[in-house]
């Protein structure tokens, strides 16, 4: 597996360039609701749903605007990964699906980096990319093994993020949060997970077609 290796430098460019490329491609990035703040003394992942190109960018667009003080760390595929090299000094680290002694080495690597580091984890889990309106929407269950056997009070956050177009040339952004759920309540009820999740997603769709939001990230 390919590890995160964070660099400041690459940070500094990648905000330039990716804040230029939201103005230019969007109108406006809606939050429906404010993401739950989380004491830093807790492990966080955050789940959002995965349908376009934009995804990891929006997960951490929100993370400089909300969690700026945790270490920023995504999952992405060790072919994408390979082929983007520059997102592993952003904090993407890989997972090699065809490879079990990989797999293996990627949940250890995640329960570290959730138990020991002031980090913000994001994983999807329906595990690919789909379009938005897919029917039905799936969520694997790699979460379970990638959450388990923590040595520290985790939540997880689900996040759904939805490109809209209105009236106006260019689309509209929104995204919409969950209820933080213990760790340990998911290893007791994934469905109850899947359940939450899903609604999330769907509830992020109602409520940008009624375009309702709380504040403008790009105002």
């Amino acid at each position: 597996m390919i590890k995160a290796d964070h660099k400041k430098w690459a940070r500094i460019l990648f905000n330039f360039y990716i804040d230029k490329q939201f103005q230019k491609s969007f109108d406006h990035f809606y939050l429906i609701n404010e993401p739950p703040s989380i004491d830093k003394s807790k492990g966080l992942v955050v789940t959002p749903n995965h349908f376009s190109w934009w995804d990891g960018f929006l997960i951490d667009f929100v993370h400089r605007k909300y969690y700026g003080d945790r270490k920023f760390y995504i999952l992405m595929l060790e072919d994408q990964l390979k082929r983007y090299w520059f997102f592993r000094k952003l904090g993407a680290y890989s997972i090699n699906l065809s490879n079990p002694k990989s797999i293996v080495k990627t949940f250890e690597y995640t329960r570290e980096i959730i138990s020991k580091e002031d980090a913000f984890v994001t994983i999807y889990p329906q595990g690919e990319m789909l379009p938005f309106d897919t029917e039905p929407v799936v969520v694997k269950e790699g979460l379970l093994k990638l959450t388990e056997r923590l040595n520290r009070e985790s939540f997880v956050l689900p996040a759904a993020f939805k490109i809209q177009y209105n009236k106006e040339k260019k689309p509209d952004l929104y995204a919409r949060f969950g209820e933080l759920i213990d760790v340990r309540t998911i290893q007791k009820n994934f469905d109850g997970f899947s359940k939450a999740f899903i609604s999330n997603i769907k509830l992020c769709s109602q409520e940008a077609v009624e375009r309702k939001y709380v504040k403008d990230l790009l105002s």
